[in-house]
């Protein structure tokens, strides 16, 4: 009996192996889960005051990113104090070669409700387009944000949706 559980836990986890969002973060300071792309190769940057990831493809072009950024909120700020202010870049405006916002909404993970931008701009070598997301926790925010060059970023965005997408988050 034995020998057949070991073989069926390895059947159910070579299974699992190869499966989109293979590498998961569960963040126990805030209160969050989040998988990412299987083709990405994932860097915990995080220190003592938030949880910072990292993902790069492989053999992909260095700007081709996703970067995941839970930080602290002081608990007098709102949504109503930071959406505007997400929601016009973030000040990248006056720092980014051509930045420009090319379209904004609202976008849904596993269990919330959060705010989104696509936007693009000029670095030396590329045109750089993305989409940058917000989600508001329980005294934490959340910024989950895809970056590539323009001609990848439509091999990009579908991987960017569905890790938006399977993230929970503790709300408020």
């Amino acid at each position: 009996m034995k020998p057949l559980l070991i073989c069926l836990a390895s059947i159910i986890f070579l299974s699992g192996c190869g499966s989109w969002g293979d590498y998961q973060f569960k963040s126990d300071r805030f209160q969050f889960k989040a998988s990412f792309p299987e083709k990405w190769e994932v860097w915990d940057r995080s220190d003592d005051r938030r949880d910072y990831l990292v993902a790069s493809l492989p053999d992909g072009p260095p700007e081709a990113k996703i970067v995941l950024i839970a930080e602290p909120m002081a608990p007098d700020v709102n949504a109503n104090e930071i959406y505007p202010t997400f929601m016009d870049g973030g000040g990248d405006a006056s720092v980014l070669t051509e930045f420009k916002v090319i379209g904004k909404g609202t976008m849904k993970s596993a269990n919330s409700e959060g705010r989104y931008i696509k936007v693009t701009y000029l670095t030396d070598k590329h045109r750089i387009k993305g989409i940058r997301s917000i989600f508001l926790g329980f005294k934490f925010k959340l910024t989950i944000s895809m970056e590539t060059t323009e001609d990848d970023y439509i091999l990009h965005e579908h991987d960017f949706y569905k890790m938006v997408s399977l993230i929970e988050v503790k709300s408020l």
